[in-house]
């Protein structure tokens, strides 16, 4: 809600919102069945207009088209830092990046040459801006750029960061999804949430996100390299994309809430 007041959207935005999700989820159900997804029998199974399903349809193609940009933007970016990691071209044996320089110098490998390399079609200036926004890189002496983190996350409040929260967020719901109405033959997707025994006071925080960075962000560094290591032999244009995403909360303490370590674990 915080998000959702910071940008002045609406309640009426939010029942658009979620009559678009029913109408897109109704249509895919007619389509497992076999049956036409038109908007007459959308509009009828609905209760809706058959101009209110044309309109609202119409809106979230729009959207979505937007969504892909920013999410392709995003993968790009990803794979740039972890080429720069990576790739013997552009790291030492250890892993440690490379720094590169801005432009063609003899015996120096180039931020351009990464780029290229990490297939991406967006402009070279673009990228750069947006990893020295994020704190991804340094310029140094403008003459070439280090890489000080591998992990990309957007600077500031804008539309990029609101579809980076969407994509993830639904990730997450989709975890919980599948785990609750999943088959009996098709596998639990992991899933484990580790809290403290109770409140605590907010110092213990820092120290939570310290041990997190030291210990964990390592090892899902070696998870980042193990799928790209294993993933050439499995890749399928029409196949679908699997992850594995970790994240930080805090909550406010319920009354009536039961004491004691709480750990969920349903993979």
């Amino acid at each position: 809600m915080p998000v959702v007041f910071s940008y002045g959207v609406t309640a009426q935005d939010i029942g658009e919102i979620f009559r678009t999700l029913y109408l897109e989820t109704l249509a895919e159900k007619l389509k497992e069945q076999g049956r036409p997804a038109t908007a007459p029998r959308l509009a009828l199974m609905a209760g809706l207009t058959r101009g209110e399903v044309e309109a609202l349809l119409s809106r979230r193609l729009a959207k979505r088209r937007l969504r892909a940009r920013s999410s392709r933007k995003l993968d790009e970016l990803t794979r740039v830092l972890s080429t720069w990691h990576d790739d013997t071209r552009f790291s030492t044996p250890y892993g440690a990046p490379l720094d590169l320089s801005l432009k063609p110098e003899r015996g120096f490998k180039t931020f351009n040459e990464l780029v290229e390399v990490a297939d991406v079609r967006s402009d070279v200036g673009l990228v750069l801006d947006e990893l020295l926004a994020a704190g991804c890189v340094e310029v140094h002496v403008e003459k070439f750029v280090r890489c000080v983190s591998r992990v990309f996350i957007p600077a500031g409040v804008d539309s990029f960061q609101i579809a980076r929260l969407g994509r993830y967020v639904g990730a997450l719901i989709g975890n919980f999804v599948h785990n609750l109405i999943r088959k009996t033959e098709e596998p639990s997707y992991y899933e484990v949430v580790v809290s403290t025994d109770g409140p605590v006071k907010r110092e213990f925080r820092d120290a939570i996100l310290k041990y997190i960075h030291t210990r964990l962000q390592p090892a899902l560094e070696d998870m980042a390299r193990w799928l790209e290591s294993h993933e050439l032999e499995f890749r399928d244009g029409h196949g679908v994309r699997f992850g594995l995403g970790t994240f930080f909360f805090e909550e406010a303490r319920n009354d009536g809430e039961i004491e004691g370590k709480q750990v969920a674990n349903d993979g």
